[in-house]
Formats: C-alpha cells, sequence, structure tokens
C-alpha cells in the first residue's frame, strides 16, 4: 500500500500530470449527470479511491474502511485533519456512487498518462536504452491432486 501511496504522492505533486489526469477525469464521468443532491466527492479523491480500489481488489465495505481510517490513504487524498479539527468522512452509498463513474475507457486514457508519466518523470531513461525487468522467483514442490489445482 505504501508504495502506491507513495506513486500517487508523486503524481500529485507533478501538476502537468496531475491535471492531465484531473481533466480527463472532469470530461468522462460527470458528462451529462444531473444534479441529483447527492453529496460527491473532489475529483482527486475520486482518482485515488479508484485506484486503491482496483490494485487491492477491495470491496466497497472495505474501500469504505479505507477511505475514513486509513491515515496514509487520507492523507494522499487530502482529507486527513488534526484530531477535532472537522474531520472528513465518506458514507458508503458516496463512495459506491461515485467511486464507480471512470468507465473503462476512461481508466484507460489515465493509466496512458501514468505510464507516460512514470517513463518520462520517474525512471527517466535515455532515449537509445532498452527499458529492462528484473524478476525473482522460486520453486517448491507440492503435492498436486489434480489438474486444476
Amino acid at each position: 500500500m505504501a508504495s502506491m501511496v507513495i506513486a500517487l504522492r508523486e503524481l500529485y505533486c507533478n501538476k502537468v500530470y496531475r491535471d492531465r489526469v484531473l481533466d480527463i477525469l472532469e470530461s468522462r464521468p460527470v458528462k451529462g449527470k444531473s444534479k441529483t443532491g447527492r453529496p460527491g466527492m473532489e475529483l482527486w479523491t475520486l482518482f485515488v479511491l479508484a485506484q486503491i480500489r482496483l490494485s487491492k481488489g477491495l470491496s466497497y465495505d472495505g474501500l469504505h474502511t479505507q477511505a475514513n481510517y486509513n491515515k496514509l490513504v487520507r492523507q494522499v487524498m487530502g482529507v486527513e485533519r488534526l484530531s477535532g479539527f472537522g474531520e472528513v468522512t465518506f458514507p458508503y452509498q458516496t463512495i459506491v456512487d461515485n467511486v464507480n463513474l471512470p468507465d473503462d475507457a476512461t481508466m484507460k486514457q489515465i493509466n496512458d498518462v501514468t505510464v507516460s508519466f512514470g517513463h518520462g518523470e520517474v525512471f527517466k531513461k535515455k532515449e537509445t536504452e532498452a527499458l529492462s525487468l528484473k524478476t525473482d522467483s522460486f520453486v517448491f514442490e507440492s503435492n498436486v491432486h489434480f489438474p486444476t489445482d
């Protein structure tokens, strides 16, 4: 969780890429929606919660818990306050109504922006140098009874 929050923080601190992500979010999920009076959330908060839900595979209950009680997540969303100074909380239904607004096409566009951010700003490589990946794995003996195991 900490590495994902660090990546989100780096993205937020880079104004160019942050504005690109927020422009994509602003043009897609709320386009054509009527104002129904339901409480919403800021686009950055929506983006952070959507990223956490997708990367961790959380249910809306788990996401509700993370949004309201995980200080690290709340800090990167920008809603963590010192105790006693107007604590911001998110009702369950607000999370459900807002986090699922970005569709697959929107998330693909955001993914393209974040990948270009990673290649251009975080992992600055020379144009002639190829990207490389290191992995670590291990093998252990197991007792497999069925081909589906």
